[in-house]
């Protein structure tokens, strides 16, 4: 498995962590405790300390699919971005929890294996996509996914080999430390790197702006992206904060702008779906600390 390392590291475990360093919209409070593991092993001896001091425990990736409180998180943030490394064996890419999607889809390229370039261009890790299932272009991480690595909240490592998400039964996994992928082998590796960079293009996102992954999930009657862009959410409208018109299930977020104001946005994109459309949307994006209401 990827990142199992050193049984020793410097670890270092931060109190009072801004986490607008932490969250692609830059927006958010002070976490109670911060830590970024680089190995199993650290993983570990942060979740005993989590135990042994009784504190709630929130994981995150990359920081893009995640919105902050302006009140802060109590309890230990741990980040995963630090936990890197790929292993490539005939068709299965072994991956750390911190690699960027992004390099992930370049090495397996690299390595005449192809089935990730249609997702090429979303933001985040690749635990991230795999946390909620990335998608785009008819093609999604449960697609090629072969097995999760990961620990569960006593600190016990297991292995899934199936796909999971949250409305499956069964122990939901904590800390993911490495997903494994089953791609598919090509000697078109040129074609293949063309169409990543197209579909980058498509996933295009403004430049010097902060910006999310998906907010909503997809429903069975229309993607959320459909149905934010059919009730004329997308654009500015007078706030911090908008829907993008170029990725209408993304928030871009301007300077001045709280967490708290890209909140009430993703309340009233959802409420206006509802009445507009008859649609609920389900939440996407993780939500770390305390808002007003649950959405």
């Amino acid at each position: 498995m990827i990142p199992h390392g050193e049984r020793r590291s410097a670890l270092v475990i931060t109190e009072g962590m801004d986490m607008k360093k932490h969250s692609s919209f830059s927006t958010g409070g002070i976490a109670e405790y911060y830590a970024e593991p680089t190995n199993v092993y650290d993983c570990m001896s942060i979740l005993e300390m989590a135990y042994t001091k009784n504190l709630d425990v929130h994981v995150i990736g990359a920081g893009t699919h995640i919105l902050v409180s302006d009140e802060g998180v109590p309890g230990l943030v741990i980040s995963t971005a630090r936990l890197k490394g790929m292993t490539i064996s005939g068709e299965l890419l072994i991956a750390g929890a911190g690699e960027t999607l992004d390099n992930v889809i370049n090495r397996a390229i690299d390595h005449n294996l192809i089935g990730l370039e249609e997702i090429a261009g979303i933001p985040g890790s690749i635990a991230g996509a795999a946390a909620v299932n990335a998608n785009a272009n008819g093609r999604s991480i449960a697609d090629v996914f072969f097995y999760s690595d990961y620990l569960n909240k006593n600190g016990e490592i297991h292995r899934r080999p199936y796909f999971h998400d949250e409305s499956e039964a069964g122990e939901t996994p904590l800390l993911l430390i490495a997903i494994a992928l089953r791609l598919t082998p090509s000697r078109y590796s040129a074609e293949a790197r063309v169409r990543k960079e197209n579909y980058v293009e498509k996933m295009y996102i403004p430049p010097s702006r902060s910006f999310s992954g998906m907010i909503f999930h997809d429903t069975e009657e229309m993607k959320a992206s459909d149905a934010l862009r059919i009730a004329g959410l997308t654009g500015k409208n007078g706030t911090h904060a908008e829907f993008s018109e170029y990725q209408p299930n993304s928030i871009l977020a301007y300077p001045g702008c709280t967490s708290e104001e890209i909140y009430q946005l993703i309340e009233h994109g959802r409420k206006s779906v509802r009445e507009k459309l008859g649609i609920d949307l389900s939440l996407s994006l993780t939500l770390l600390g305390n808002f007003r209401d649950n959405i």
